[in-house]
């Protein structure tokens, strides 16, 4: 398990322990949390679950692949440094602390 804090664009806070194995938006939706609209449901065939990853941990998650890169295209306002879309993120114990920003909205 490990601690994910979601900042949705006006600065709240949700810290939600999210279980190893599941996705990063998966912990989001499950938990309602304002700002990952999760469209396609995990499928990588929207940009719904698009956030921006803390700085300090862009290095420390799997490389983006092709079509979630391809994806990002969609997203609202993409950072090329950061973004990343959160259905493609497996949480695993090496991302307890993870944090991601949300954008102020998804297209």
């Amino acid at each position: 398990m490990a601690k994910i804090t979601y900042v949705e664009f006006g600065g709240t806070e949700h810290v939600i322990d999210v279980p190893t194995g599941r996705t990063v938006m998966e912990g989001a939706r499950d938990n309602n949390v304002p700002g990952i609209d999760a469209d396609c449901g995990g499928a990588c065939a929207c940009s719904t679950c698009h956030v921006y990853v803390a700085p300090e941990w862009v290095e420390k998650l799997t490389p983006i692949d092709p079509m979630e890169e391809d994806m990002l295209d969609f997203a609202y306002q993409p950072d090329p440094a950061r973004s990343r879309l959160t259905c493609q993120i497996k949480v695993t114990d090496a991302l307890d602390g993870l944090v991601v920003n949300l954008p102020e909205k998804q297209i």
